[in-house]
């Protein structure tokens, strides 16, 4: 990202800066944390990175390719082949099972019912799950709901996976599994992990910490 600058305009006519001259590289295989007060940017940050939200002005660029002036249909691929979301609120279908819902993100790939069962089974052993396979989503602790949103992140087998304060709903004990969970995946997967939280503690676990106030990097 350089010189990136993301601007709100509110409905009383005043500009605001989410993102102000945001310029910071990230190496693949990197745990990135970013951290800073309720409204620094932290999401908007993260949403940009993945796609999800258009830059007012400054570039972004993904092993060389730019998502800043890309359109809609790129950026939608780009997300499909490279990014996971792992999110504070879980997502998850009330009427599905786990493997069910983590089936919905694998057939996105459109390989064969019987394939895509296979790499369902196999994310659910990953997060250890697969004794819940049958379960409803109402069945599960919210630590385990959030281990079936992660499996569903991989569904793509992403290079990258973008996490929005992904223990907020957890308490301390849940949370630190999650963190060792996504600690495993950056470091035995090899995965670039990206996560915002308010955490000073889960800030610590990370190889790379970002700190943004008002919209700017400060550390």
């Amino acid at each position: 990202m350089q010189n990136l600058t993301k601007q709100y305009r509110h409905r009383n006519g005043t500009v605001i800066d989410a993102l102000s001259d945001i310029s910071v590289k990230i190496e693949a295989g990197q745990f990135v944390t970013i951290t800073g007060p309720s409204g620094s940017g932290k999401s908007t940050l993260l949403f940009t990175m993945g796609g999800l939200l258009r830059p007012s002005s400054g570039s972004i660029l993904f092993n060389g390719q730019s998502l800043h002036s890309a359109d809609d249909k790129t950026l939608s691929e780009f997300r499909k082949l490279h990014i996971g979301y792992v999110m504070q609120n879980f997502f998850l279908v009330p009427y599905l099972t786990t493997e069910e819902n983590v089936m919905v993100a694998v057939s996105l790939s459109q390989k064969q019912v019987c394939k895509q069962k296979e790499i369902a089974w196999n994310l659910l052993k990953l997060v250890g799950l697969t004794d819940r396979a049958e379960h409803y989503p109402r069945e599960l602790s919210s630590g385990q709901q959030q281990r079936v949103a992660i499996a569903r992140a991989l569904a793509n087998s992403p290079s990258v996976i973008l996490a929005d304060e992904p223990t907020g709903n957890l308490d301390p004990e849940l949370s630190a599994e999650i963190f060792t969970l996504l600690k495993e995946l950056n470091t035995k997967k090899g995965i670039t992990i990206i996560m915002v939280t308010h955490s000073p503690e889960a800030a610590k676990i990370g190889t790379t910490r970002i700190h943004l106030r008002n919209g700017h990097i400060i550390e």
